[in-house]
């Protein structure tokens, strides 16, 4: 399928960018996804506003009023950076989508590659990389977290690329759910539905899923293509401990949805979806409000109550003996 921006100019990568008060960062965004001019790969960039206070709407309107690759778009008032790559997802035309944030840095480097290689294999409908960290107060860097090493490694298997199906690789679905190490197959993800939660928080987790097990089949490659800069007195979710984290739960829920209207893949994924859930409760009670734990805990059962008792039942004999006992003693207390 054919791809046009403007006249007849094909698009290889469109870049659907939520912004939220990020008017220090909007420009060296832009001038980073202008250096794939130099690597002949065409692309579009959506910018969605949403609902910032700061100067980013002007320099956005202003970005796009002098180049036509960029499209400005607005939400009238903050709904989350999950709406917002839902808005933005509705304009795509690139044969390829990468959702990436306003505030990280884009390494443009080994997008011709992915390009080249989900061209080459068309059944290849996600590309999933490696990132790495700055600490904004030290400008120092560090990798991947510990846990999504491990799980790269373990692909991986000492290669620098390596295509499978997510079957074949399913602990992918613990990988961090960061929207922007991964590149989509545009016509693919149309087909099956994608979209991002609702929520201002944990929005991610239901792109991070949707990009997996609705691709036929996955290319990791060992490459870092964003570098996530955590700002210690930003919006990064790490530093919210109030009542906003408790849309945990609400995030947690639209997945659930999702996979419910889904029973063959809710059959399958059913004991990595129910381990997911505990290890974000686990990371975010730790880090919420202790005038809020009692709420996570009552919230945390109620959500277990909708376990498919078929399913506890395969964890319980088969996949995940320790998590259905635990699970089961939560809704219990």
């Amino acid at each position: 399928m054919a791809h046009k921006l403007g006249g007849d100019q094909e698009v290889a990568l469109s870049l659907v960018v939520p912004v939220w008060n990020a008017e220090n960062h909007l420009q060296k965004l832009v001038s980073q996804i202008k250096q794939l001019d130099d690597l002949s790969v065409s692309w579009q960039l959506i910018f969605v506003d949403d609902g910032s206070s700061d100067n980013s709407v002007e320099i956005i309107s202003r970005l796009a009023a002098e180049n036509p690759q960029i499209l400005s778009l607005e939400n009238p008032k903050n709904l989350g950076a999950g709406v917002a790559r839902n808005c933005g997802w509705q304009h795509v035309k690139g044969r390829y989508t990468i959702f990436f944030d306003a505030d990280d840095d884009l390494h443009t480097g080994v997008i011709p590659m992915a390009i080249k290689q989900m061209d080459a294999v068309p059944d290849v409908d996600t590309a999933m990389f490696a990132y790495r960290y700055e600490r904004e107060e030290t400008r120092q860097f560090t990798a991947m977290g510990r846990h999504d090493i491990q799980i790269f490694n373990s692909v991986l298997k000492g290669k620098g690329i390596t295509i499978g199906t997510l079957d074949q690789m399913p602990k992918l679905l613990h990988f961090t759910n960061y929207p922007w190490n991964k590149i989509l197959r545009t016509e693919r993800f149309r087909q099956t539905g994608l979209q991002f939660g609702s929520t201002t928080v944990h929005n991610d987790i239901l792109g991070h899923w949707y990009s997996l097990i609705f691709a036929r089949n996955i290319m990791i490659i060992d490459e870092v293509i964003c570098t996530h800069i955590v700002h210690p007195k930003g919006n990064n979710l790490t530093n919210r401990t109030g009542r906003t984290r408790l849309q945990m739960f609400d995030a947690m829920s639209e997945l659930y949805d999702m996979l419910e209207s889904h029973p063959v893949i809710l059959r399958r994924y059913a004991h990595f979806f129910w381990k997911l859930t505990q290890d974000v409760v686990i990371w975010s009670r730790s880090r919420i409000a202790k005038e809020y734990k009692k709420e996570v805990d009552y919230r945390y059962a109620n959500l277990i109550s909708r376990i498919d008792l078929a399913d506890l039942a395969r964890m319980r004999t088969i996949h995940a003996p320790e998590l259905a006992k635990s699970l089961t003693s939560q809704l219990l207390s």
